[in-house]
């Protein structure tokens, strides 16, 4: 048994070919097949895109044919130079070839998009005709050599001297691995073998399994091709290297022992050689499917996977998490394995392949629980150790195996502490039932519901005694531990459904027994120099926990005056002043002290007594601002008296700086009123208390209350009227009174009707104000006062006169409605016309008929006040039938007569109904006629018209058919009344002339026949045209479209001539026809035996060249040219035509490429047959044989020449003669009786 070297690493999930290639794609990622498939539908696509691209294009658009000409040429060489990067498997053409592919493919893009009239018919024939232009001219014979050569001589034979042929199997010596029964989405391997110079038609191997020992031998025979099952062709290689691949389907060592080739001959190679395939590689988590739980803190957790294959394994897995993703490694084999793969390998005196067996191990992924969190485990990929790899995430990725990933959930311990200050003890109230204090906790991390646990200790000398643990649900935002009695408090432990947790500092409270408060007072009076005592003030002194807050009542002369009075303190200690403004005998009694523990604790305090004389004091009862008063008025102020009285006050009033001192004495009454002086002048005035004395005790005190404004106006209010002339307002609504006021806003004023004693009220904040009334009559204003005094009413405008308006109207009599627009003949202007009269039927007013886009207006009289607005709708009836329209339409006047246009724009009758008129005052009054609604009724006349009838065409005539030809000119009036008259215009060479008929009446299907006078004698146009025609109602119409004329031409026929006299021709040869003629393209009518056929020409083309395609008569019929719509034709004088003979045809080897390989002293038969009419003549050429991988259908072309040979005068269809040297053997020349392909050499 062999020793392999060490493998190369696989990253897929089949082994790599082991054959070269030179393809940029590799080809066990797309083969060759599949990509020369892609190319030809590639090419096929771009090509279908450019005939769709053509088809859009206008054939008159030069721009674009020159622009996608460009674009296709880009297109196609990028294209090429595509196939050309990318090596694709026989499509490895030279860069010759290519540039040759790219200028055909550029001849049919410029035949394409830049020669016009390109029809599809023609667009081979075109192709051709272009390569044929390039190349240039000979004689007819020669002419034939630049047939289609390819298409003429046929076939190559090629003769190799075969040497001995060799094979190689597994040249990268490489390990394969067969698929277990879980991983059937793997390919089967198949081992390369690279086979020089021939291929394999039998193959003998043998297989010797692991697990037995056992060898078995296989034998298969060909031919191999592509779709073989056991030995399959992947692709012929250069210089007759070809690549096989021996298909795998049992794990074991895989030996050669024969092969033959298709003569038979054993194919050399080297027998010693083996090749292993193994079981791939497995690997899976166990118990996937048991997600694990477990709580945070120190050690591991082992997650199991079972892994299978040649040993030593390297597992890749990933573990997931919320900091991410990780990918992690393990490498492990069995102890005491050694293996080939493996350094230190001795091997076995016998032979041994238990090392190559199917081996399984359990391995694990480790897990710190260090962090908690939700983590994942799943195996990517495995490797085994021969360098098989399995990307298991790859075919998870795909769809093509279950995915096996095992969850661990590392779950957070919880904590708890104490919210407690070590230094501030929590206090327990002892009023009540039962006293007890909260304890708050701080719980961290954790699942709930949690269980606390904690111990009681009384003092440090007591044994600490276990409490029942306390639950908080799961959710609870807030969690505490209620103690009932003093001492000292410990957190014990704390767990929730998953995991014990961790009691952190502090984890200890104290609770003491907090004492009652207290309160103890000290007072001290408040002296005034001159009063005596005016108050009090008690200190009081606080025990217990603040903040703090003291009650008491307040009595006054043994009456209670304020009950429960509370004052607190955030300090220990609080200070209360007692002033009272009124005197008397006053009482403090403490009821009760609260802290932050107790609240309301009675207490037992001696009252505080105080007689109180409080200071005299004054201030003004009424607003300090805001008051007003008139020049030479007064005010009176009140005034609030403190103390016991009597009392003197003394004040001072103030103006623009001046200061009078004013005094009041002896006030007995604590409320009094002060009288100011007149206010002499206007402008703002302060009013100022100085002191007041108590004469009881004769007390003064110096006063700073706030001091009195008051604002004084310089005279009354006046008001007046606007009314400069009498105000109206329409019947049943109101009109407006402008109204002007002086003085201070705001005024209230009175007014009423003349001779009337009632009067309205009217407030007004502005001194421009309105007053709306709705009665006709004089209006005169009584009173008005502003908001500093009584005001005056202006005598010359105290009145205001008020009218109700008329309504508009419009005068509606006959002879007041004018008609404007008609003709007036030699009627004045004040006089009504004929064609103005207005008359009347029934209910309507009639107006008089008009043409068709008249121009007409009608003129009412308006009474009213400007601008009037009149609303109407008119009632369109169309002369011809049809639906009635109806438009709601409007008319605006800025003076007392208003013009309505009349709507003549279509035949028909219209109605006018007048709905409403409005003016500046009143708004849609009913327009009425003795009381009936108002309507005019107007008939529209539809103008006749006159076209040439569509029965008299255009007509065209060649100038060699019949002339001379009188037609009638039929003329279809329609409309109208007749008769009628007709103006025609006659154009001859484009020299018109006015011809008038009169008295024109049509037949009953409204034509008339009016009779040409000219004949036809010279190529030109004759055009007729109806200009006008007018009907008996002096309606009439102009004509302006191509329907009222018609046009007659003569025209010019085409003439063909032959360029040369050519009787007889060869396929392939061009046959050049010289054509004359007015308007191009022309077209060529020719026939090719019995079938017809037809050529246009390019409209800048006078020359007609046809290129033989087959063979036959060709005879020219007829050339045309079209000039409009008419096709002139002219036949050849004489008889045009040439006999065309086809090219004869030359096949070596039948026409195919053969390769017949020798051994020395063999010889070759060549066989050479033809077509075409006797007697024959060939050459052909014996050329250096090499083979070419890239293009086997190429073996020996263009390779140099070792022999040449010409003969003749075969009058067989068949000749043949034999070769014993290595060469290609190709035809080149073929000569029947009438043409030749090819040039002799």
């Amino acid at each position: 048994m062999s020793n392999p070297s060490a493998p190369k690493v696989l990253t897929g999930s089949r082994p790599k070919n082991a054959f070269a290639s030179n393809s940029r794609i590799p080809l066990d990622y797309c083969d060759g097949p599949t990509q020369r498939m892609y190319a030809a539908s590639s090419f096929a696509l771009l090509q279908a895109f450019k005939i769709y691209y053509f088809m859009q294009m206008t054939q008159s658009d030069y721009a674009a044919g020159f622009f996608g000409f460009i674009l296709w040429v880009l297109l196609d060489a990028i294209f090429i130079s595509t196939i050309h990067y990318l090596r694709i498997p026989w499509l490895e053409l030279p860069a010759l070839r290519l540039i040759i592919a790219l200028v055909f493919l550029t001849i049919c893009n410029f035949i394409l998009f830049t020669v016009r009239e390109v029809t599809y018919a023609t667009l081979a024939q075109s192709s051709v005709s272009l390569l044929w232009r390039i190349v240039p001219s000979f004689s007819r014979r020669e002419a034939s050599y630049h047939a289609d050569q390819d298409a003429h001589l046929l076939g190559r034979h090629t003769v190799f001297i075969t040497p001995y042929s060799s094979a190689v199997m597994n040249p990268e010596d490489q390990c394969f691995c067969i698929p277990m029964a879980n991983l059937p989405v793997i390919e089967q391997p198949e081992i390369p073998i690279i086979f020089n110079g021939s291929h394999p038609h039998a193959i003998e191997y043998t297989i010797t399994s692991f697990e037995t020992g056992t060898t078995s031998t296989h034998k298969v025979a060909g031919p191999f091709r592509e779709s073989s099952s056991v030995l399959k062709k992947v692709r012929s290689g250069q210089d007759g290297v070809s690549v096989y691949t021996l298909q795998a389907t049992l794990p074991g060592a895989y030996k050669l022992q024969r092969l033959l080739d298709k003569e038979g001959v054993d194919i050399r190679f080297f027998k010693g050689k083996e090749v292993f395939v193994v079981g791939c590689p497995e690997a899976r988590i166990d118990h996937h499917k048991v997600d694990l739980d477990r709580c945070a803190g120190k050690g591991d957790v082992d997650v199991p996977i079972v892994v299978q294959g040649l040993p030593p394994w390297r597992v890749t897995y990933k573990r997931q998490s919320k900091l991410g993703t990780q990918d992690l490694l393990i490498e492990e084999e069995p102890a005491g394995y050694s293996s080939p793969f493996l350094k230190g390998w001795s091997p076995p005196s016998k032979q041994d392949y238990s090392w190559a067996k199917q081996h399984e191990m359990n391995l694990s992924a480790h897990l710190g629980l260090g962090t908690p969190g939700d983590y994942s485990f799943q195996v990517t990929k495995v490797k085994d150790g021969c360098g098989n790899v399995i990307d298991l995430q790859g075919l998870v990725s795909r769809g093509l195996r279950e995915p096996e990933i095992r969850h661990v959930k590392v779950r957070s311990r919880p904590s708890v502490t104490m919210k407690c200050d070590p230094r501030k003890p929590i206090k327990i109230v002892t009023l009540g039932d039962s006293p007890k204090a909260k304890i708050d906790l701080d719980i961290k991390n954790g699942d709930g519901p949690f269980h606390i646990g904690y111990v009681y200790q009384k003092s440090d000398i007591e044994q600490p005694e276990p409490m029942k643990d306390v639950i908080i649900p799961k959710g609870q935002e807030s969690a505490s531990i209620t103690a009932n009695r003093p001492g000292l408090y410990t957190l014990a432990h704390i767990k929730d459904d998953f995991c014990e947790g961790e009691v952190q500092l502090p984890r200890d409270c104290t609770v003491a027994v907090a004492t009652l408060p207290t309160v103890e007072i000290s007072t001290t009076t408040i002296e005034d120099q001159c009063v005596g005592a005016i108050g009090v003030s008690i200190a009081a002194t606080f025990t217990g926990e603040g903040p703090w807050k003291v009650c008491y009542d307040v009595y006054r002369n043994d009456r209670l005056d304020r009950a429960d009075v509370c004052q607190g303190s955030d300090k220990p200690r609080l200070t209360l002043k007692m002033t009272p403004e009124l005197s008397g005998a006053f009482k403090y009694k403490f009821k009760s002290v609260s802290d932050k523990n107790y609240k309301a604790i009675k207490v037992n305090l001696p009252p505080v007594f105080q007689n109180i004389h409080p200071q005299p004091s004054a201030s003004f009862t009424d607003k300090q601002s805001g008051i007003r008063a008139c020049k030479g008025s007064t005010k009176r102020l009140g005034v609030q008296l403190v103390g016991n009285g009597p009392w003197d006050i003394r004040y001072q009033v103030i103006h623009k700086g001046q200061s009078r001192v004013f005094t009041e004495n002896n006030i007995i009454s604590k409320t009094t009123n002060i009288t100011l002086p007149a206010f002499d002048n206007e402008g703002t005035y302060s009013v100022d208390l100085e002191s007041v004395t108590d004469r009881s005790n004769g007390c003064t005190k110096a006063l700073s209350v706030s001091d009195v404004v008051i604002d004084v106006s310089n005279g009354p209010p006046t008001v007046s009227f606007q009314c400069d002339s009498p105000r109206e307002f329409p019947e049943g609504g109101s009109v407006d009174l402008p109204i002007l006021l002086t003085g201070g806003a705001p005024w209230y004023l009175t007014y009423g009707m003349e001779g009337q004693d009632s009067y309205s009220a009217v407030k007004s904040d502005a001194r421009n104000a309105l007053v709306s009334v709705n009665k006709a009559g004089t209006y005169e204003l009584r009173s008005v006062k502003d908001s500093y005094c009584e005001g005056n009413v202006v005598e010359q405008a105290q009145k205001c006169v008020v009218v109700q308006s008329e309504r508009p109207t419009m005068n509606l009599k006959i002879d007041s409605i004018r008609f404007r627009g008609g003709p007036r003949g030699d009627f004045p202007e004040d006089e009504i016309s004929p064609s103005e009269k207005i008359s009347r039927e029934g209910d309507h007013f009639v107006l008089p008929p008009v043409c068709q886009d008249a121009d007409r207006s009608l003129e009412f009289r308006l009474t009213g006040k400007e601008p009037f607005e009149l609303r109407y709708k008119t009632v369109f009836k169309p002369a011809k039938g049809g639906r009635d329209i109806v438009t709601e339409r409007k008319e605006v006047a800025y003076h007392s007569t208003m013009r309505l246009p009349v709507i003549t724009d279509q035949p028909g009758t219209v109605f006018y109904h007048l709905e409403t008129l409005s003016d500046s005052t009143y708004k849609d009054v009913k327009v009425l006629h003795e009381k009936h609604v108002v309507v005019f009724r107007h008939v529209i006349r539809t103008p006749p018209k006159a076209l040439i009838h569509e029965s008299t065409k255009k007509q065209q005539f060649c100038k060699n058919e019949a002339a001379g030809v009188t037609d009638k000119i039929a003329i279809k009036i329609e409309d109208g009344a007749g008769p009628y008259t007709l103006a025609i215009e006659v154009r001859i060479l484009d020299v018109p002339e006015k011809v008038y008929v009169h008295d024109v009446v049509p037949n009953k299907h409204g034509i008339y026949e009016w009779t040409l006078p000219a004949k036809f004698t010279d190529v030109g146009v004759y055009g007729v045209s109806v200009l006008r025609v007018s009907d008996s109602n002096g309606c009439s119409s102009s004509n302006d479209d191509k329907h009222s004329s018609v046009e007659f031409e003569i025209l010019d026929t085409p003439t063909i001539t032959p360029l040369r006299s050519i009787r007889d021709a060869c396929v392939g040869e061009r046959i050049d026809f010289s054509l004359q003629g007015e308007s191009p393209p022309f077209k060529v009518y020719y026939k090719l035996d019995k079938s017809n056929h037809e050529s246009t020409l390019d409209s800048h083309s006078n020359k007609f060249s046809y290129l033989a395609t087959k063979s036959g008569n060709l005879t020219i019929s007829k050339v045309c040219q079209t000039i409009g719509r008419k096709q002139c034709c002219t036949q050849p004088p004489e008889d045009l035509s040439a006999k065309i003979w086809d090219l004869p045809t030359a096949k070596i080897a039948g026409g195919s490429n053969i390769i017949t390989n020798l051994r020395d002293g063999d010889r070759a038969e060549i066989e050479v047959t033809f077509q075409g009419e006797a007697p024959f003549s060939f050459g052909y050429v014996r050329r250096e044989a090499h083979f070419d991988p890239k293009r086997p259908d190429h073996v020996g072309h263009e390779n140099k020449i070792l022999e040449k040979k010409k003969l003749s005068g075969i009058h067989d269809k068949k000749y043949s003669f034999f070769a014993a040297a290595e060469g290609t053997f190709e035809l080149t020349f073929i000569r029947d009786k009438h043409c030749q392909v090819g040039r002799e050499q």
